[in-house]
């Protein structure tokens, strides 16, 4: 299968039938909407329904009672462990589904192959295992909190949500290895972004081998999305540019 887009018949626009157009805008005129409305009672309805539920769910608390009182000192100290556990909850989940994310891409590249300037079996498998080396890494870390990588935290669920729409494209068989890789680039500009992030709160909670624990898995994910930046462009006939745009 070609890995770039090809002309085909496309029938989801309006250009290929404009005899069409009025007969659909007559549609609408007969088929009226059933109830009145406007997006503003869209929006009044959304902060009704925000304002009588509750938190997207909870951090459980630590296991044991030393565990315990060393979240509290850390709480007072405006160490913010609560917040430090949910975002290791959060890049548990993750990082895990990075691990499924890149076996979807290691299929596609055994169904499609790779392409010039693309990625190799060796490539993929060793994002894979990197992914893998992460999440063992931080169910340790959470272990070692007094925390549980089993719960599920508000921030893993919020990434597990938003993050269905690359799960499902991978998977998808019409979607050949080259678009696969440009939907990676939304999961790997993320992961950039989050290990950073939680690098710093781990400093903030006092737990500096965590801080360079994460750091390290931050430079590892810095040269994933360098690499997946290069496939995309090399699949695309183009040069990987990552200092920006050139002037015009």
């Amino acid at each position: 299968m070609n890995q770039t887009a090809s002309l085909g018949t496309n029938r989801t626009g309006i250009a290929i039938a404009p005899e069409r157009i009025q007969e659909m805008l007559n549609g609408m005129d007969e088929f009226l909407p059933t109830s009145r409305g406007s997006e503003q009672n869209i929006a009044q309805l959304r902060v009704a329904y925000a304002n009588q539920v509750g938190p997207l769910g909870s951090v459980p608390p630590p296991r044991g009672v030393k565990n315990t009182l060393q979240t509290a000192m850390k709480a007072v100290t405006g160490g913010q462990p609560t917040l430090l556990i949910d975002k290791l909850g959060e890049r548990l989940a993750f990082e895990r589904s990075g691990v499924r994310l890149y076996e979807a891409l290691i299929s596609k590249h055994a169904a499609f192959g790779s392409f010039s300037g693309g990625p190799s079996f060796e490539n993929l498998n060793d994002h894979l295992e990197e992914e893998y080396a992460h999440f063992i890494m931080l169910k340790g870390a959470i272990e070692r909190l007094g925390g549980d990588p089993t719960a599920v935290t508000p921030s893993a669920d919020i990434q597990a949500t938003a993050s269905q729409g690359i799960n499902m494209l991978l998977v998808d068989p019409h979607v050949t290895l080259l678009q696969s890789l440009e939907a990676m680039l939304t999961a790997e500009l993320t992961d950039n972004e989050c290990w950073n992030a939680l690098s710093q709160l781990a400093v903030m909670a006092g737990e500096e081998e965590l801080a360079q624990q994460c750091l390290r898995a931050y430079a590892t994910e810095q040269a994933h999305l360098e690499k997946v930046r290069a496939w995309v462009a090399a699949g695309q006939g183009r040069e990987n540019q990552t200092d920006g745009a050139k002037e015009i």
